[in-house]
């Protein structure tokens, strides 16, 4: 019983999740999972699921209790029929893989094992002698979270989620980027990297930091997202990482906004002056919506009143969920005026690390086998002062914007936008040379 209890427990708050949100336990899930930061288990939280787990603990205890009643030889049946269904459970596998595996409870205990396979980076060490023969530019990588391409006004998206970035003519958007790793711990190694998306092996990799603090740019990370382990010894390749908010994160409905990440890049800048690269890493459009944008941002009603998405209606939680792109918008524009009053040649790419399911197939959130999710949002703002200087990259970004490409194309883009000398790579994936 000592074995059976946790177990029964830990595998019933798996099913409420597949049953409630018709998702699969997978080899993603538990890396979302395991490796998911305590602010969004909190965001998950919601009465429904805590009385779910109250109802659990007190089956547990009746049935310790009539386990305790029954004498030994009473369990002898039982033991027999467990005998009976693991050799029926190899039978069945061998005779048709995954019949059993791909489903509760097998697929936790598989998920698990697939999960602790993987292997720690190892990084390639950076030439010491490359060199950046654009060295005057302030870029500004913001990495967005859950934000997908169609959402956006900027892409014909209906509903006015984006007002100042299609007012702004140095706009340029990118609404054909695809990604198959649709959550954070998987996607941000191989957007940061060199590491394709279309590989498991994270062996050998190259950080894009490395490369710029080789070329003699500033590096900070700037983040309101606690590090995973997944992507942190990347992140830790920076000059310096600053996360906002640390103390408060774990209690995700005091969670700070995005918009407090702006002081500290402005300050950043400032100091720098020029030859930087600020990598602003938000909170964006992650569940819990309406804990993402201030009310003052609010421009579709209704929006959801509880964290329990079966009994919400589909209409209010897209509400919700763009009104956080509304407010995406608007960090946007303040982070392009702090750029414009730079005397620098100034970029910001901004890409989101995923798309969102949004009711598609009856599933919503992410981290699961969708297709709604693996369109993350892109595009590229330039400074009238680097359309000046750089008018063929400004050139190839108009006419590239339509091209098909995957997540991959952020690190060849970054370093063609310098462009490096003295390390291979393949400018032929940069939205910054014309095709």
């Amino acid at each position: 019983m000592l074995v059976f209890m946790p177990i029964f427990f830990i595998l019933c708050l798996f099913s409420y999740w597949v049953y409630t949100q018709d998702i699969s336990v997978t080899n993603s899930l538990i890396h979302a999972v395991i490796e998911t930061k305590p602010s969004i288990v909190v965001d998950l939280l919601s009465f429904p699921y805590l009385m779910f787990m109250l109802l659990l603990v007190a089956l547990l205890v009746v049935i310790g209790w009539v386990f305790k009643k029954i004498p030994f030889k009473g369990n002898l049946p039982f033991f027999t029929i467990s005998l009976a269904s693991i050799s029926t459970f190899f039978l069945i596998e061998n005779i048709r893989p995954n019949t059993l595996k791909s489903r509760l409870p097998y697929s936790v205990i598989y998920g698990v094992t697939e999960y602790y396979k993987k292997v720690d980076y190892v990084f390639n060490s950076v030439p010491e002698t490359i060199t950046a023969l654009k060295d005057s530019l302030n870029i500004v990588l913001v990495l967005g979270e859950s934000v997908r391409a169609d959402h956006l006004q900027l892409n014909g998206y209906a509903k006015e989620t984006t007002p100042y970035l299609v007012r702004n003519k140095n706009v340029v958007s990118y609404s054909n980027i695809y990604t198959p790793h649709t959550y954070t711990g998987s996607s941000l190694p191989r957007i940061l990297t060199d590491a394709s998306v279309d590989t498991n092996n994270l062996n050998n990799i190259t950080s894009i930091f490395d490369v710029f603090n080789r070329s003699g740019y500033y590096t900070i990370w700037i983040g309101n997202q606690e590090l995973e382990k997944s992507y942190k010894s990347i992140v830790d390749t920076n000059n310096k990482v600053l996360l906002i908010d640390s103390l408060r994160s774990v209690y995700s409905f005091r969670k700070a906004l995005d918009e407090q990440l702006l002081k500290p890049f402005k300050n950043s800048v400032n100091e720098a002056k020029a030859r930087g690269l600020y990598t602003l890493h938000m909170m964006g459009s992650h569940w819990w919506y309406e804990n993402r944008y201030p009310e003052s941002i609010r421009q579709f009603r209704p929006v959801i009143n509880s964290k329990h998405i079966p009994s919400l209606n589909g209409e209010d939680i897209i509400n919700s969920y763009d009104n956080t792109v509304v407010y995406l918008d608007h960090l946007i524009n303040e982070i392009i005026k702090i750029l414009q009053d730079c005397n620098v040649p100034s970029i910001l790419i901004y890409l989101s690390d995923h798309g969102e399911i949004l009711g598609e197939n009856g599933k919503w959130l992410h981290a699961q086998n969708d297709e709604a999710s693996r369109n993350p949002a892109m595009f590229v703002w330039y400074s009238n002062r680097f359309k000046e200087i750089y008018p063929l990259k400004v050139e190839a970004l108009s006419n590239n914007n339509y091209n098909h490409y995957t997540t991959d194309i952020l690190y060849y883009s970054l370093l063609d936008l310098i462009e490096i000398k003295g390390l291979n790579y393949d400018n032929t994936q940069s939205i910054f040379t014309k095709k």
